[in-house]
């Protein structure tokens, strides 16, 4: 793996462990499925169906958010093998409930984002040896690593900037080429090649009450903060989307995690944004400044995963929702 970033006798500010898979292993892919509506229904009992059989996902996530225009969501987070993912779209069960004509004619909204990773595209990053979303799918962890903590940092986890630059292909200001059907009820679009999916997590559910109270008042109100900077700055950020999600459980009650869901033109928006801006300088001060108060006995669990989208296999569809949800507002209208 290459490191062209780290500064000499670098020394990590704390701890990190990442997940690995070994070079021969298939192309992972992520689903995110959504639904805009005051109640998750008819989205739970689609997904209550499609992720079970053969060919089911190997881990399955549940989470809601508000979004900037105020509307409920509620989103699915699915990880497949490349191969299990293909036979389980084109089985057409789950397929044709996307597809069909009801869906358009519903007083709801529906979203699928659908993400290759092959593996040289992918990094992951967690503050413990336990692992989080995609770093589920294998058994292998590595740490801790040096390559962290550090401008570059991320880049020097991702094998293919070894020999790629990473940077974007298309300017956040370029309209993305979309199909429209139904009277423009359902839009159907391709993320830019080498656009960057960063899933980044909090666990405070182990935190004793003193830690529990630090994160949720001292750090958590930071980290929101620079979210919604990302969110409603795109042009200044290159950032596409950010969402900030609580992840619930089964039945979407609400858990002590959350993680933001961020897409940018490449990687480089995210550490031009983690580098300089002031809203992450807060939130790495917030976070040092409880590793210093609470040290090794600190149960908080931070971890991210980042990919780098080839320039196949990912789809973004859309289904009567406002024109502000994930990449919908960035599409060629000229082309619909």
């Amino acid at each position: 793996m290459p490191v062209n970033n780290m500064p000499p006798d670098w020394v990590p500010p704390a701890p990190a462990w990442q997940s690995r898979w070994q070079a021969d292993e298939e192309p992972l892919v992520v689903g995110y499925f959504g639904i805009q509506a005051d109640a998750p229904g008819p989205l739970e009992s689609w997904a209550r169906g499609a992720f079970q059989g053969d060919h089911r996902p190997a881990a399955v996530e549940q989470g809601r958010y508000v979004d900037q225009q105020g509307a409920s969501n509620f989103i699915y987070i699915a990880y497949w093998r490349q191969s299990d993912y293909q036979a389980w779209w084109e089985l057409g069960t789950s397929s044709d409930w996307w597809r069909s004509d009801e869906r358009t004619a519903e007083d709801v909204g529906y979203w699928r984002e659908i993400f290759n990773m092959p593996l040289d595209h992918l990094e992951t990053l967690h503050s413990t040896e336990t692992p989080y979303g995609v770093g589920t799918l294998t058994a292998e962890v590595e740490g801790p690593i040096a390559e962290h903590g550090y401008a570059g940092a991320m880049r020097d986890r991702i094998a293919l900037s070894g020999n790629d630059d990473l940077r974007a292909t298309v300017e956040i200001s370029t309209p993305l080429a979309a199909e429209s059907t139904q009277a423009g009820r359902r839009v159907l679009l391709r993320p830019p090649h080498k656009m960057s999916v960063i899933r980044s997590g909090q666990n405070w559910s182990l935190c004793e009450s003193q830690e529990r109270a630090h994160y949720l008042q001292k750090v958590q109100p930071v980290l929101l903060e620079g979210m919604r900077y990302l969110r409603d700055n795109p042009v200044e950020t290159n950032c596409y989307s950010l969402r900030f999600v609580e992840k619930t459980d089964t039945d979407w009650s609400p858990t002590d995690e959350s993680f933001g869901l961020g897409y940018a033109t490449d990687v480089h928006a995210f550490e031009e944004w983690a580098k300089s801006h002031p809203t992450h300088l807060a939130i790495f001060d917030s976070f040092l400044k409880m590793v210093e108060q609470f040290g090794e006995s600190m149960k908080l669990r931070l971890w991210h995963e980042v990919s780098v989208l080839p320039g196949h296999g990912c789809e973004c569809e859309y289904i009567g929702c406002h024109t502000d949800t994930g990449l919908l507002r960035y599409r060629d209208r000229d082309s619909l």
